[in-house]
């Protein structure tokens, strides 16, 4: 160092100096880790170019921990296979009482050895002897039976064997908590003894339902223990099955014997409400699955207390009514998960309703068009769909009352559609004569365009247009952003007084088009008709607005021409 240098300058540079080697120090460390990784970190190696020329060795396929799991889990099916073997197949001349006491050392053996192999670190192995000892205790259920009890009934023995395994499974996990096959195989085997035991004692399908709901909700029960996450993904997944089979049990007994599928539907729909304590994220889902088996539930035995005509309006007011839990003004002490299934539920109840009521509509709507006769003939052809039930027209109704109390912008479109159809479903499910045919397909048409002219009335609350834009828009950019922008803002979504009244001009040319054909049946009757439509058709042009005007006023000047 020169040290006639002035202490200041000699101070920078000594500084300069440190930062230099510091700096070289931290290179050489990370160098130094690096080469220690690639000698004793073999898999991870980074490949080397051309197939590992360059002195570098690609990495192995597997790690030495996996090829070592592989083998054990192969090692322990093959002893699993060959005591399932060896126990059901005669081996020389011993018989099933010498293979059952041989069954019954091995099992021993394999069932100790893990609490060895465990306090010697060698987790893998104790878990495969564990998992083929729980499989040989299974076969020495089966040896016991043979050898000991073989008058006893074979399910009545499953029962009790499967119970007796249960328990078993479960204190050998406690004992040795490291091992993560018993406690699942345990709540896989609970669920056997209940549905087993009400077979083994005659029980009809009711009964073993019955004993599946009991077991699946303990299940439910476990869900909410801080069991093992193995355990509780079996006991999940095992409930999830046998409540589906419970289920669609009850869903049968409902439609074959309603007085005896009630009560489990409701213990269907109970658990169900449970269950969304435990598995909140599928909150709805299940809510809407509980939903339904209420509705099964109540609907069948009113069902069955009814003529046959009455089965599906009975379901639609028990969906309508499971619906109206939705609204959160009258069900505030619901969740708004579980309302939003049982909503769903409601909904869907009452969507299947309505569609079984659709074909009187288009009977109504489209039977004039099939002529049988010439015009003005003066002979009448029979409606079209006769003799399907006349609770069509009610369960329309019923529909349109519940769309027009819901006050949401799809209902407000849904109420006077479905009473449009409600009116054009009456010639056909009443059979009306040929008069009153022409006055409700005449009335309407009245109704529908009353709706295209004051679009406001069912739209009432609704915004009528799309949002406005703030007080100081941006001007519009330049180029091909700028168009995207004026394309999004000329493509905004229309009105929803606009789509009333395009609705409700359609819906009222249609019925119009289907009395005038109905019409042409008589010569007086063609005349009236053609007047009165060309009435409403001037007064929609003379009251509407817009577009709706212009084409009120074209179809008036058809129906003159007419």
């Amino acid at each position: 160092m020169d040290t006639n240098l002035p202490p200041v300058e000699e101070l920078r540079r000594i500084d300069a100096e440190l930062t230099r080697l510091d700096a070289r120090r931290a290179e050489l460390l990370g160098r130094r880790a690096w080469l220690l990784g690639v000698l004793y970190a073999p898999a991870a190696r980074p490949a080397a170019p051309f197939g590992g020329f360059g002195g570098v060795a690609t990495p192995p396929e597997t790690s030495p921990r996996g090829a070592q799991n592989v083998l054990l889990t192969l090692g322990g099916t093959l002893l699993a296979i060959a005591a399932l073997a060896f126990t059901l197949v005669s081996w020389g001349s011993m018989g099933i009482a010498g293979r059952s006491a041989v069954l019954l050392a091995v099992t021993s053996a394999a069932l100790a050895a893990p609490a060895v192999l465990l306090r010697r670190g060698l987790a893998s192995t104790a878990e495969a002897l564990g998992a083929l000892g729980l499989v040989l205790t299974v076969l020495d259920a089966y040896a016991l039976h043979r050898v000991a009890l073989p008058g006893t009934d074979g399910v009545g023995y499953a029962a009790g064997a499967s119970a007796v395994l249960a328990g078993v499974w479960a204190g050998y996990g406690g004992l040795l908590p490291r091992l993560r096959v018993p406690l699942p195989a345990a709540v896989a085997a609970a669920q056997l003894p209940l549905p087993l035991g009400a077979a083994a004692a005659g029980g009809g399908p009711a009964a073993v339902a019955w004993a599946v709901l009991v077991t699946v909700a303990g299940d439910l029960l476990l869900l909410g223990r801080p069991a093992g996450l193995t355990a509780r993904i079996t006991a999940g997944a095992s409930a999830g099955l046998l409540g589906s089979w419970a289920l669609l049990t009850g869903g049968w007994l409902s439609l074959t014997e309603p007085w005896t599928g009630a009560p489990l539907l409701l213990g269907c729909a109970a658990l169900g409400l449970y269950a969304v304590r435990a598995v909140r994220p599928a909150a709805p889902a299940l809510a809407a699955v509980a939903g339904l088996a209420a509705v099964g539930a109540v609907a069948g035995p009113a069902r069955a207390a009814l003529p046959g005509e009455w089965a599906v309006p009975v379901y639609t007011v028990c969906g309508l009514a499971l619906a109206a839990l939705w609204r959160p003004v009258r069900a505030a002490w619901i969740p708004a998960p579980v309302r939003a299934g049982l909503g769903l539920a409601g909904g869907s109840v009452a969507a299947l309703g309505v569609l079984w009521a659709l074909p009187p509509v288009l009977g109504g709507l489209l039977g004039p068009a099939d002529r049988s006769a010439g015009v003005w003939s003066g002979a009448h052809a029979a409606p079209p769909l006769g003799g399907y039930p006349a609770t069509a027209a009610l369960v329309l109704l019923l529909g349109a009352a519940a769309a027009g109390a819901v006050g949401r912008p799809w209902s407000r479109w849904g109420a006077p559609a479905l009473g449009w159809a409600f009116l054009m479903a009456l010639p056909v499910v009443l059979e009306l004569s040929y008069a009153a045919g022409l006055a409700v397909r005449l009335v309407a048409a009245a109704g529908a365009l009353a709706v295209a002219v004051r679009p406001g009335v069912p739209t009432r609350g609704l915004p009528e247009s799309a949002p406005e834009a703030p007080a100081e828009v941006p001007a519009r950019p330049e180029g091909a952003w700028g168009a995207s922008w004026t394309a999004g803002v000329a493509a905004a979504p229309p009105a929803p007084g606009v789509l009333a009244a395009w609705t409700g001009f359609a819906a009222g040319a249609a019925a119009a088009a289907s009395a005038a054909l109905l019409a042409l049946d008589a010569r007086g009757a063609t005349f009236a008709v053609l007047g009165v439509l060309f009435g409403l058709f001037a007064a929609a042009a003379a009251l509407g607005a817009g577009a709706v005007r212009g084409a009120a006023a074209g179809a008036a000047v058809l129906v003159a021409a007419g």
